[in-house]
């Protein structure tokens, strides 16, 4: 019998203390009472704290079966130690995807990578030089699965000419619907599975949104971001309130789990990735796994999301992509 894995993944971007800081217990706790609680998929990336995340997964994961887990990382990046966002360089040359990997593989502890994904695009280097890297990887069984990430679907085709990919992570939430039809249909054609960043938007998708309304702490990356301007914010948090609230009360769930939910049901949905600061909210989100949407429900979310959208341009003359802050890819 085929064990039934729970799609909430653990997103360990967060873990950098990168929305607020996280001692090393904090963040090794948080990544146990995930594995501790039925959770399977854990996503990371060498950028996530320039290669200290990928040390600290090495180092909370050493004492759990291998296949209790699994592991998706990303390259892309060359050189990612002591860097900044700032004078990190991209990368998707063959010999760097290659070399990437094994200080991946080393970081972590690992032996292979369950899921690889390119995490962005390299303008400069031919794709398929980089899908020649991620096949050697794979043939070598240091890589399991490949997956791109950040993709429009122009790119995703060039990379999956030889249908090679299997998953691919862009930002998608339910007020970030960025996989348009053809899209969607290309990935259930080819039955590529999309693995979302940002499900609940940053917390902006959870009861949380009220209290953050102008309560950033310092260092946190959101400030100064178009989508958390207090104006901006106090729009999405009263629409939530009045339109997806009285949904997720009905239904007994959280706001949190009633977005998790709801991008679980979507077709093409692989695992979502779910980040977090307190270990508390991991058995909360992981329950959001087992929440059953009616259609009446989806539509209930719909009809939500579409007054959103007009009442978006009825007072700001912009789009619901524009008035997020998000550029032609969604992110």
């Amino acid at each position: 019998m085929t064990k039934v894995t729970n799609r909430v993944g653990l997103g360990t971007f967060p873990l950098a203390g990168v929305f607020s800081k996280l001692t090393i217990h904090q963040a090794e706790e948080i990544v146990k009472t995930f594995i501790n609680n039925g959770g399977y998929y854990i996503d990371t990336a060498p950028l996530y704290g320039f290669g200290e995340v990928e040390e600290l997964l090495g180092r909370a994961l050493k004492d759990y079966p291998r296949e209790s887990y699994y592991l998706a990382t990303k390259c892309g990046y060359i050189d990612v130690e002591g860097k900044t966002f700032q004078t990190v360089q991209k990368s998707g040359k063959y010999a760097d995807v290659i070399r990437e990997c094994e200080r991946s593989l080393e970081r972590l502890s690992l032996d292979f990578i369950d899921l690889y994904f390119v995490h962005s695009p390299d303008p400069n280097t031919p794709f398929n030089e980089t899908m020649k890297a991620l096949l050697k990887l794979r043939d070598d069984g240091k890589i399991k699965a490949i997956g791109v990430s950040n993709v429009n679907l122009e790119e995703l085709k060039e990379y999956n000419k030889n249908g090679d990919v299997k998953h691919i992570q862009n930002r998608y939430s339910l007020i970030n619907q960025s996989i348009n039809k053809d899209f969607a249909q290309y990935l259930l054609d080819k039955n590529i599975k999309l693995v979302p960043y940002q499900v609940i938007d940053r917390g902006q998708l959870t009861g949380k949104v009220y209290e953050e309304v102008g309560n950033l702490k310092d260092g946190d990356l959101r400030i100064g971001r178009s989508d958390w301007e207090p104006e901006k914010l106090n729009f999405i948090a009263e629409w939530s309130k009045s339109k997806l609230a009285p949904i997720a009360k009905k239904l007994g769930i959280t706001l949190g789990q009633l977005s998790i939910a709801w991008a679980l049901h979507q077709k093409y949905m692989g695992f979502v990735i779910v980040g977090v600061t307190n270990s508390e909210y991991v058995p909360i989100n992981l329950k959001a796994n087992d929440v059953v949407l009616s259609e009446e429900i989806l539509n209930e979310i719909d009809t939500a999301y579409q007054v959103l959208k007009k009442e978006i341009r009825d007072k700001f003359g912009i789009s619901i992509r524009e008035f997020r802050g998000l550029n032609e890819k969604y992110y």
